[in-house]
């Protein structure tokens, strides 16, 4: 990828993104470790591993935050790169630990059975892995258009069936929950599609003709955005779905009957 000669709010822009990402996904690992003792011991396991996931978002966004700052110097009044390739790619190796590691958070919370929990996390984590490493090959086609569409287009599959369970099985698994937990598996959904859905988007602009700063902003900042929603926000709903569980039913609840009452701010509609 030829990176284009920036002006400076150009490159400022970017890399306030992707401090405030490093920021934020450091925060949300913490706010993750803490928030356990809020919710009942059949759901801590899907706080700890959305900080595990956060956690390694924090670390791949330090990373491309590093190669951003190394790629530009100053000149002219504005920022011209040195050479160094960004190392932007970063991201798929990201996505290859911490999406499977969200889906699987969601199946911690919702509490469907060890069986059941463990097939669907091969099945989803698998998805994940195939719809990531079949879209890694298109992102390096840079020159070569109709491979990055092909390559695009595989792994548009494996994200269609991960779509499938979340709006059949596990859609089929909560209808005996309470409204509180249907209504957040409900925002969950389609948070994660509207989140999932600014990578093909981005992925699509040297298919749509858009080159240069334009897309090299809109680029990063469309990514950091999509992985702050699914992750960070992600999280926020899935110690929802764990609080109301645990005042729902008062399993290993930390606080007293009378909590359910008061809800926690971050846990009430």
């Amino acid at each position: 990828m030829t990176l284009p000669t920036l002006t400076s709010e150009q490159f400022l822009l970017i890399q306030q993104v992707l401090n405030l990402s490093v920021a934020t996904m450091g925060g949300a690992a913490l706010l993750f470790v803490l928030l356990r003792e809020q919710v009942g011991r059949p759901y801590r396991a899907a706080l700890i591993v959305m900080a595990v996931a956060v956690g390694m978002a924090c670390y791949h966004y330090t990373q491309i935050l590093g190669s951003w700052t190394a790629a530009y110097v100053p000149a002219g009044g504005g920022y011209r790169p040195t050479g160094l390739p960004f190392q932007d790619a970063s991201r798929y190796a990201d996505w290859l630990g911490t999406v499977p590691l969200i889906l699987s958070a969601l199946l911690l919370v919702l509490d469907i059975g060890r069986q059941k929990t463990t097939r669907l996390m091969v099945r989803l984590g698998g998805a994940a892995a195939l719809m990531i490493a079949l879209g890694y090959p298109g992102e390096i086609q840079h020159e070569n258009l109709l491979a990055r569409a092909l390559w695009g287009l595989a792994g548009t599959v494996p994200f269609l069936y991960i779509l499938s369970v979340l709006w059949g099985e596990l859609a089929g698994a909560v209808r005996h929950d309470t409204p509180g937990v249907r209504q957040r598996f409900a925002r969950l959904r389609w948070l994660l599609l509207a989140s999932w859905s600014l990578h093909p988007l981005v992925y699509a602009f040297p298919l749509l003709g858009l080159t240069g700063a334009s897309a090299l902003i809109a680029g990063q900042v469309g990514h950091s955005v999509a992985d702050l929603t699914a992750k960070v926000f992600y999280g926020l709903l899935i110690y929802g779905i764990a609080r109301e569980k645990t005042l729902d039913a008062g399993v290993g609840s930390p606080l007293p009957q009378e909590g359910r009452a008061a809800p926690s701010v971050l846990g009430s509609d």
